[in-house]
């Protein structure tokens, strides 16, 4: 199977398959279409024919069954706790989570199972996390069905993040357990980049049963016709020059060092606005954090929407910023807001990580120390008086991004699918099942 050490953009690549006589369930925690991972791989899959099912949370006021977009969708009803979905529920305690993922890998099974008499899936694929939610599979890979897992978070790596001492010494080991029963169990691995790639290949994934698919963005959410050029007029009161930041609000994001630079940067850069769209558990100590310094007229937060509304997000802003701490997990993180804001040709300021330096060319992107504010706000000041450079490095980081098109990442998982469903042998109408 391919890694992320070929190259990603032959021509060859591009060249989109038939499915039509395949059929996969996939499997989130998460809500439907809200996770944007989840849904393009669906909808990769569902435009080349595919018959494709996702097993899902239920949102308050979502319905059980749903066709999104040529995708099947079956939501389970048990899936709140508070209002939140069992997939956006990471800040929670461990307990709540480990219970709560229980619930749902149980139910999930049983829904699979009551599908897979009816469908006879060819792939079942699994997107974590947990990691053990994989074995919701187990009724159709009973029956032959091969079973991806989609590792979109390295389970051991994030838990390290976020956890110390001896709460850290037990729960680390565990996950690297839950991982190593999960991905034997799994025909094959997904995840999104080399720098997940590494720390599964040193746990024992095999190298030919692992792909890499980028979390790239996709042109039908993110279209050509919603592509503008960076603004290049001074920033005034009237048109000021909005920072954005879409995506999580936890601490190991680090957009109080975002808060802290605008206002450091205030003085040098009068006009500044800093936009910040979604939500976690540390949006209340952001609001605070911009209260304290006297910017809370120049911050404003705006909850989740539709993912097609991110675009519009996107070209309203003018500079995005990617303020992630250096935590471990982090540092291997390949931002999936950077691609976004690279095909909608926004410059970028983000931490200065190994898995962000790999991404672009040091003229395409501001790079800082993370959680260095002092930097952030110079970088910042720079941008705001050099519409020049700013129009350059968009213009740089969207040739960049030309290789990690989600083009050639959806033909990639097209090309898989069949793989996986010819090693099985279900070549079109060979058993009758169609």
């Amino acid at each position: 199977m391919a890694t992320s050490t070929e190259i990603f953009a032959p021509e060859l690549q591009e060249i989109p398959q038939d499915l039509s006589s395949v059929r996969v369930c996939a499997i989130t925690c998460d809500t439907y279409p809200d996770d944007p991972l989840v849904r393009r791989t669906a909808e990769a899959a569902a435009r080349a024919g595919c018959d494709y099912h996702v097993i899902c949370s239920q949102e308050k006021g979502e319905s059980i069954e749903d066709v999104f977009n040529g995708v099947r969708v079956h939501r389970l009803p048990l899936s709140q706790r508070n209002g939140v979905p069992v997939g956006r529920i990471t800040a929670r305690p461990l307990a709540s989570m480990l219970i709560l993922w229980t619930r749902f890998a149980f139910n999930a099974t049983r829904r699979l199972a009551a599908l897979e008499g009816e469908k006879r899936f060819d792939i079942v694929h699994v997107h974590n996390m947990p990691d053990f939610l994989v074995f919701a599979a187990l009724p159709a890979k009973l029956r032959g069905a091969s079973v991806i897992l989609e590792v979109q978070d390295v389970s051991p790596e994030l838990m390290a993040a976020k956890s110390s001492g001896l709460r850290r010494r037990i729960i680390v080991p565990l996950a690297i357990i839950q991982e190593r029963l999960s991905t034997a169990f799994s025909d094959h691995v997904i995840t999104v980049g080399w720098p997940f790639e590494k720390p599964l290949l040193r746990r024992g994934v095999p190298a030919a049963k692992l792909t890499s698919i980028l979390n790239s963005a996709d042109p039908s959410v993110f279209s050509p016709e919603k592509r503008t050029d960076p603004y290049l007029g001074p920033a005034t009161a009237e048109r000021p020059l909005i920072l954005m930041y879409h995506g999580t609000c936890s601490v190991r994001n680090g957009l109080d060092t975002a808060i802290q630079a605008l206002a450091k940067a205030l003085p040098s850069a009068p006009y500044l606005r800093l936009h910040v769209r979604g939500s976690g558990e540390n949006l209340p100590n952001l609001q605070r954090l911009a209260q304290e310094l006297r910017v809370a007229d120049l911050v404003a937060f705006f909850p989740y929407g539709a993912l097609e509304s991110v675009a519009d997000f996107v070209t309203d802003g003018d500079i995005g910023i990617i303020p992630y701490r250096s935590d471990g997990f982090m540092d291997l993180v390949l931002p999936t807001k950077a691609y976004e804001l690279a095909l909608m040709r926004r410059p970028i300021i983000a931490c200065d990580t190994p898995a962000v330096r790999w991404m672009f060319r040091p003229e395409s992107i501001a790079l800082c120390e993370p959680s260095n504010v002092e930097q952030y706000a110079e970088r910042i000041v720079e941008l705001y008086h050099s519409p020049a450079k700013r129009a350059e490095m968009a213009r740089n980081a969207e040739e960049d991004n030309r290789k990690f098109r989600w083009e050639v990442m959806a033909v990639r998982y097209q090309r898989l699918l069949l793989q996986l469903s010819k090693r099985r042998g279900t070549k079109a109408g060979a058993d009758g099942r169609r």
